[in-house]
């Protein structure tokens, strides 16, 4: 499990690891103000735990918002640069700080569920003639919830700093009710839709004999 710490060693200075949690506390010491809250962003958004240290700068970051949302990643990404090791270029920052700024708020279950929808198509019929042919089909348009990530979320999640566990997964299939859970809630998700959508059985199997 990737999960990041980043702790200041000195004023400006960040070191990343890939063991433990996330902590806000070092970066109190030594920033204030837009700077300090900037920082603090970046270690919460690059984590799934959100300790309540984590609300006043994520309220700032969110807060942030623009008519367009091209400008909106721009003054969010202004914003985490406020932290003097964004541009830390040998640490690989500068592409932390872009991964946030396009997936972190766009990338959750919830979101995902609300902006993935896609209509779907099948094929339903009713009634059989004496041939058993279907005498009464039809195509019919439903919608589901698309089960590929956008690419800001591959990226997003698939970065070395950001916590696994910030990922969501799809649950079922697309046509048949399936969506997006929390990463944590995966395996009790699947098996409440396992178990409300049972293998059909197949009908009339007498007829390919």
């Amino acid at each position: 499990m990737k999960k990041i710490v980043i702790r200041i060693i000195s004023v400006g200075i960040l070191t990343a690891s890939t063991s433990g949690a996330a902590t806000t506390e070092t970066v109190e010491q030594f920033f204030t103000g837009d700077t300090r809250l900037a920082c603090e962003a970046i270690l919460c958004l690059s984590s799934s735990q959100r300790p309540d240290e984590c609300s006043a700068s994520l309220s700032r970051y969110f807060n942030i918002t623009r008519l367009k949302w091209s400008n909106t990643v721009k003054a969010r990404r202004s914003f985490l640069n406020l932290c003097p090791t964004a541009k830390d270029v040998s640490a690989n920052m500068p592409q932390l700080v872009e991964d946030i700024v396009n997936g972190a708020g766009r990338c959750n279950a919830d979101y995902l569920n609300r902006t993935q929808r896609v209509q779907l198509k099948r094929k339903v019929c009713k009634g059989w003639d004496n041939s058993f042919i279907s005498s009464s089909c039809n195509t019919e348009t439903y919608y589901g919830i698309k089960n590929s990530l956008p690419n800001h979320c591959e990226t997003y999640w698939g970065n070395n700093y950001t916590d696994v566990d910030i990922a969501a997964k799809y649950v079922g299939t697309m046509e048949q009710n399936g969506r997006w859970v929390p990463n944590k809630d995966f395996v009790t998700e699947q098996a409440r839709w396992e178990q409300m959508h049972p293998p059909k059985q197949e009908e009339y199997p007498w007829l390919k004999r």
